[in-house]
């Protein structure tokens, strides 16, 4: 969603502005005041003049899990100040959404392990994860990829904008009794054979459309999990994909990864902006 300028006579409701003066309340002959402006959740800065400025890319966006935390491990702080977010597809309409999320926060104990736990939900069920709103936001999500896996020798391709991207994971997989396999029999096992080996050393490369093949993620070790794509679309709205993943170790753990595009950066256009990682092993 792009704003324009008032002079061009367009209206636009239910807008929130909130003046930031420079240098505490005073400015300089000839510098214009900047305010966030905010339109059905979707965050943009303008000058005083009404000229649109590029947000600058975020640095200190913060993720939360629906699950549970344990004291142990040290519980999230300041969750009940902070403003959250929430990913979530929608049961009846089948689309994804991301709307203001309404936590809930109750306490109890894990009697398996012995400790005192955190437990974080919404009213979704089927949240994803929760983040704190960022320049850029955009409640218009466009979906362009969701629930795929990501295993070893399996590429997988999408477009975008009449673009074409790749997610290309790599790895050493190992069978049940230790035995690793030749990339050709990987190549063509299925999802449910996958997900019963053990992968070594796993990467994920990003190809964008000019041919840029680079990291944007990297395991260890993996046992007998599905890594995934969650969910790819635009979020911030600059006609880049930005992408969920859940690359978890383990099959009592969730790891979750948040990227986000960078249109100003051409050498790495998408940056991971969280992770998080949540075990619940007993």
């Amino acid at each position: 969603m792009k704003l324009k300028s008032p002079i061009y006579g367009i209206r636009f409701f239910a807008i929130l502005i909130i003046s930031v003066s420079c240098q505490n309340g005073t400015k300089k002959p000839g510098e214009g005041t900047k305010s966030i402006i905010a339109v059905k959740d979707t965050f943009v800065q303008v000058s005083s003049e009404g000229t649109e400025t590029a947000a600058s890319f975020p640095v200190a966006v913060e993720i939360l899990l629906p699950s549970q935390y344990r004291k142990g491990n040290g519980f999230p702080k300041g969750v009940k100040e902070k403003e959250w977010y929430e990913l979530y597809k929608d049961e009846k309409s089948e689309k994804w959404i991301i709307a203001v999320a309404d936590l809930n926060v109750t306490y109890g104990r894990d009697e398996c392990v012995g400790d005192d736990v955190m437990i974080i939900k919404s009213k979704h069920d089927n949240a994803v994860f929760f983040f704190t709103p960022f320049a850029g936001l955009s409640t218009g999500l466009r979906t362009i990829l969701e629930d795929k896996a990501l295993f070893p020798e399996h590429t997988v391709a999408f477009n975008f904008n009449g673009k074409a991207y790749k997610l290309s994971p790599m790895g050493s997989c190992y069978d049940n009794e230790g035995h690793i396999l030749p990339a050709n029999e990987v190549k063509g096992q299925s999802e449910d054979e996958l997900s019963e080996n053990r992968i070594q050393n796993y990467m994920l490369n990003f190809v964008t459309p000019a041919g840029l093949n680079y990291q944007i993620a990297s395991i260890d070790e993996m046992q007998s999990v599905t890594p995934k794509v969650i969910w790819v679309g635009d979020l911030n709205d600059d006609g880049l994909p930005d992408m969920v993943l859940d690359l978890r170790d383990f099959y009592e753990s969730r790891h979750l990864f948040f990227f986000l595009s960078d249109k100003n950066d051409k050498e790495k256009p998408l940056k991971k902006i969280a992770e998080l990682k949540v075990v619940n092993d007993c």
